[in-house]
């Protein structure tokens, strides 16, 4: 049985300018950051070092033409495993204000425990290599699925405390998504990233840390909206 509890927390924004696309998961991430920053007590943890434990997503709604409007109300989602900082979220979002959005209403839910099929990055999974960048021409497809099974082990025993055999089978098939690499600013530096599918094992292991990830994302830098991930459940 696993002890971890995925929360969503949905927050409806009001943009008071106009953003592109590629900038959207930086403009969101500044403004979870300015809430966080509100609090003595999460200003340090956001200052702190290792995993977050919650992941961003983009602006659910769709803008043919890459421009998020000015004067327009849209949606992203924080998704954390810790009910303190649900808690926090809820009730601070809406409250917020930075340059490009304000802060209007929160919902909240939590994500059922259900026996997962897949797993599929909504937005672009990041794996940085320091003094390289983007991981392709650097790294073997060997590598990097072996970069991000470790990442994923890692997390899991830090959130549980609990150590695992590592010999299992996360997922049976990756699939990427994405023909040449996707692209997402961040403080002006151009960081490249993967979309993937992932079809989940059916051991216990895997599907406990498969259901973790819903709320903590997959790879690197999920605080700042990589990784986020949805799913699809056998039941």
């Amino acid at each position: 049985m696993n002890d971890i509890v995925v929360y969503q927390i949905d927050c409806k924004v009001y943009l008071l300018r106009s953003i592109k696309l590629d900038h959207i998961l930086s403009e969101i991430s500044s403004f979870v950051d300015a809430a966080l920053a509100s609090d003595e007590k999460m200003l340090e943890f956001h200052r702190s070092y290792g995993y977050k434990n919650y992941v961003l997503s983009g602006f659910k709604e769709l803008e043919l033409d890459k421009c998020y409007k000015e004067g327009r109300i849209y949606t992203f989602s924080v998704r954390c495993v810790k009910e303190e900082l649900c808690d926090f979220f809820a009730q601070n979002l809406a409250d917020t204000k930075i340059v490009t959005m304000k802060g209007l209403v929160t919902t909240v839910k939590t994500i059922p425990e259900l026996f997962l099929e897949k797993l599929y990055t909504v937005t672009p999974s990041l794996i940085k290599l320091d003094g390289v960048g983007y991981w392709r021409g650097s790294l073997s497809f060997q590598e990097y699925e072996k970069r991000l099974f470790d990442n994923c082990i890692k997390k899991y025993k830090h959130l549980t405390g609990k150590e695992i055999d590592e010999n299992f089978s996360l997922y049976s098939r990756i699939q990427m998504l994405n023909n040449k690499p996707i692209a997402n600013y961040f403080k002006g530096v151009r960081l490249l990233g993967d979309k993937f599918e992932l079809h989940i094992a059916e051991n216990e292991d895997a599907q406990n840390i498969a259901y973790m990830l819903l709320g903590t994302g997959v790879c690197e830098n999920n605080s700042r909206g990589y990784g986020f991930l949805n799913y699809t459940a056998i039941r």
